[in-house]
């Protein structure tokens, strides 16, 4: 049994292209490990710290019920657990706005539709755009591409002031059609993303369509489309994870619909004294984002090579 034993370890250390590693090799990888599991603490500290502290009860987080001097230490729970602070996240935290009071569960709802609609139309948008300028070429297209890749060199801040200036002339300042009208830019990442995969994409697939009677909507919903689903809904989900966090553009633009980012963000200032309830709150705002990275993290790497995404 010994024998059969080490004949089996020997076998999966080779089938796994496990080498014997010199010394400085050794002290190499023992570097990178302790480099990267250093980060690994410092990423996840903030995560446990938050969820920690949003289980106390408000007068152990002061320190109220803490006789030895000083503040209390993080894992100080002497009144036990307090899961209400969930509760009352949805209950009492509520932001202001020109429209009235918005708590938590509108900034939820907030949130779903804001990010749904900027990755839909956004993602479709730049899956056209790239689409189109990677397979037809028409006079001014190299210029509209240049155009695509200049326009990413300007700073996002750069641009507050005009994005502002054009909302309030076209009236849709502070409304979902702000949403809707940013989203259908079809430039940026997603852009070059798109065009790079169609690039690659053999145009024989088209003719095949034309030759059976379809057109060029029919061969690209069709045929090109759904052979760029890999990258697409690796955009989508990295998209999730941007919009979710995004708090400048509610800010900003839509001030009267809060998000859960946004939200939060303004209610930092005003929660100063139930500090236990706002940690409840941004665990929750982070509970989607979190659940659809671990869920998708496997999707995403899968379809990441070295310089971007793959189709």
């Amino acid at each position: 049994m010994e024998k059969t034993n080490r004949a089996f370890l020997r076998k999966l250390k080779k089938a796994d292209g496990f080498q014997k590693r010199s010394v400085p090799e050794k002290i190499i990888f023992g570097v990178v490990f302790v480099l990267f599991l250093a980060y690994a603490i410092v990423i996840a500290y903030p995560l446990v710290y938050l969820l920690i502290k949003s289980l106390q009860y408000t007068k152990d987080y002061i320190g109220a019920t803490w006789k030895e001097g000083g503040m209390p230490p993080t894992f100080y729970f002497r009144s036990g657990l307090d899961f209400s602070n969930y509760l009352k996240a949805f209950t009492e935290m509520r932001q202001s706005t020109a429209n009235g009071e918005v708590g938590l569960f509108g900034m939820l709802f907030n949130s779903i539709w804001y990010t749904a609609t900027r990755i839909v139309l956004n993602v479709l948008m730049c899956a056209v755009t790239g689409y189109n300028l990677a397979k037809y070429k028409f006079p001014g297209s190299n210029l509209l591409y240049g155009i695509a890749i200049f326009s990413m060199t300007i700073p996002v801040i750069g641009t507050t002031g005009s994005l502002y200036k054009m909302a309030s002339d076209l009236g849709i300042y502070n409304t979902p059609f702000y949403v809707i009208l940013i989203s259908l830019g079809g430039f940026g990442f997603n852009f070059l993303v798109m065009y790079g995969f169609f690039s690659n994409v053999s145009w024989s697939y088209a003719e095949a369509v034309f030759l059976d009677g379809g057109g060029h909507w029919t061969a690209f919903f069709k045929v090109m489309l759904p052979q760029a689903t890999p990258s697409l809904v690796t955009l989508a989900i990295l998209g999730f994870i941007g919009y979710w966090n995004d708090y400048n553009t509610m800010l900003l633009f839509l001030p009267s619909y809060p998000t859960l980012a946004s939200g939060l963000y303004v209610l930092d200032l005003v929660m100063r004294d139930q500090r236990p309830i706002y940690f409840a709150g941004l665990v929750i705002m982070l509970i989607p984002v979190l659940t659809v990275f671990t869920v998708f993290s496997d999707v995403i790497m899968g379809n990441m090579t070295v310089g971007g995404l793959k189709g």
